[in-house]
């Protein structure tokens, strides 16, 4: 399969383009630098030079392909306005496309609700979505609704990784404040529980729903909860070595002040169940210790350095 991906460099998107190229698809990425075209390069995938802050410089030189995965964001105030224009020229060009195109679409889980003590959500839950993500639904909704294309969703829990290609999701920034000021901050004290899935696994569940999902579904991908924000910080500290790490609680509106209005997230509640992508896709998710991959994080970073 031809498969074009969006966000080939980052978090999740390395972890996809990895994947398909060692299930031997042919993989094509968005690069919008010199250095992405190198490590996709480097990944084994073929770089199309282009930014999805301006889509109408590459998109009608698309070559054919019969699918798309779309993982490229960010936490900007602009991202609304980006993804809105982005699948504005990008949806025409794919229905220019010989065949029906597969389109992958990046949600994630702070689009559902806070859950209650002894809740486990899944995909049945109504969107209470954070004002901050109101766009993901908007563009979920225009791929799950047109007709031309076989829409798939996937809601990512916090992903974090381990440190290959320089990545570590939602660990980085406890692990950067704790070894340069001795300090990790905790949102919203030790009761959030945050749902996680490791990009390894995350990967894993976006090629079986390229594979086998039938268009119109959707798929949470979680395979930790239970975990508190306060004991991830604690054992970064820990796994990291930072001797004398103080930990700094503050709330969720403090955090929105000091970092912008997505981490609103930070502070959100939630058990989530992914038993539907277990059922229907046969995802069986390999990273279920926590403290294990912070201590293979820590291993790696300590080598690299």
């Amino acid at each position: 399969m031809r498969v074009f991906v969006t966000g080939g460099t980052g978090l999740i998107g390395s972890a996809i383009v990895e994947n398909l190229v060692r299930h031997q698809h042919d993989v094509l990425a968005l690069a919008r630098s010199r250095a992405s075209h190198k490590m996709l390069a480097d990944l084994g995938a073929t770089p199309i030079r282009g930014d999805i802050t301006n889509p109408a410089a590459w998109v009608n030189d698309l070559p054919d392909f019969d699918a798309v995965i779309h993982t490229a964001c960010d936490f900007s105030d602009q991202m609304p306005r980006i993804d809105a224009n982005l699948l504005d020229h990008l949806i025409p060009a794919l229905h220019r496309m010989p065949g029906p195109v597969r389109f992958l679409y990046t949600g994630g889980v702070w689009s559902y609700p806070q859950t209650e003590p002894g809740q486990i959500g899944d995909e049945t839950l109504p969107f209470a979505v954070l004002p901050e993500f109101d766009w993901m639904i908007a563009g979920l909704n225009r791929i799950i609704c047109d007709e031309k294309l076989h829409g798939i969703v996937i809601h990512p829990g916090c992903v974090y990784a381990t440190g290959r290609n320089g990545h570590t999701g939602l660990f980085e920034r406890a692990i950067t404040s704790a070894q340069s000021n001795k300090v990790i901050t905790i949102v919203g004290g030790d009761h959030i529980d945050q749902p996680m899935v490791h990009t390894d696994d995350l990967a894993d569940l976006y090629y079986r729903a390229l594979c086998n999902a039938k268009p119109g579904s959707s798929y949470i991908g979680v395979a930790i909860n239970g975990v508190s924000n306060d004991a991830v910080a604690k054992l970064i500290a820990s796994h990291f070595a930072i001797e004398d790490c103080q930990f700094e609680t503050i709330s969720t509106q403090t955090a929105m002040a000091r970092y912008g209005d997505w981490a609103d997230g930070l502070g959100h509640h939630q058990h989530l169940s992914s038993a539907k992508a277990m059922r229907e896709l046969g995802w069986a998710p390999k990273h279920l210790d926590i403290e294990q991959d912070i201590r293979a994080c820590a291993a790696v970073m300590t080598t690299q350095s």
